[in-house]
């Protein structure tokens, strides 16, 4: 039994505690993070489709929806509705976007490469090259993911890097949220600026 066990365990490095903790350009957590992204990218529009069906009263296909482009189409009302759903999915995976990876400069890589895996299955499970509107939805939902997922990043590494401590909360001390003249010991240094020119 013993023996049985130590074969089952998950080795050390390949546990996700210590994927994340590797820096970030290592194989292990890139995979990891995009394998996460694409669960997160399909599971969101399941729930997204479900709720539609259930509320429109629609039979519930969502094989067909996440996995094929067919009723992707402009010129209906039910195409135009999954293809809502499908941008209202990019917006809700710019959180996980930003929760996953956390950096800017990788938020592009990652936009894309979640539509290139969604370009493969699509085109694998269809067995036909999709058509131009599926195209035109994945190039919104590519430009939502990587804009919004870009500026939501950098914002998040600037918080963190550059107003780290200028809110002050109610937990500070009474002194720390006087003015610098008023607290004793503690004076202003002005500056010259006009000889500074």
């Amino acid at each position: 039994m013993a023996s049985l066990r130590r074969y089952m365990r998950v080795p050390r490095e390949l546990l996700p505690t210590e994927i994340f903790k590797q820096e970030s350009q290592s194989p292990g957590k890139i995979i990891v993070q995009i394998i996460l992204l694409q669960m997160f990218y399909y599971l969101t529009a399941s729930t997204l489709f479900y709720c539609w069906a259930k509320i429109c009263g629609y039979e519930i296909k969502l094989k067909q929806w996440l996995f094929t482009w067919q009723d992707i189409d402009f010129s209906n009302s039910f195409g135009i509705s999954l293809s809502a759903l499908w941008l209202i999915d990019s917006l809700i995976c710019v959180f996980f976007l930003t929760i996953i990876v956390g950096r800017s400069k990788l938020a592009w890589d990652f936009a894309i490469t979640i539509h290139a895996i969604n370009l493969v299955v699509v085109w694998t499970h269809t067995g036909l090259f999709p058509s131009l509107a599926w195209f035109i939805l994945q190039f919104l939902s590519t430009l939502i993911l990587i804009f919004l997922g870009t500026w939501i990043t950098r914002w998040r590494e600037l918080k963190d890097t550059f107003f780290e401590g200028m809110v002050d909360d109610d937990s500070a001390p009474a002194s720390a949220s006087q003015p610098a003249s008023q607290v004793p010991g503690k004076s202003i240094e002005l500056r010259d600026l006009e000889a500074q020119k």
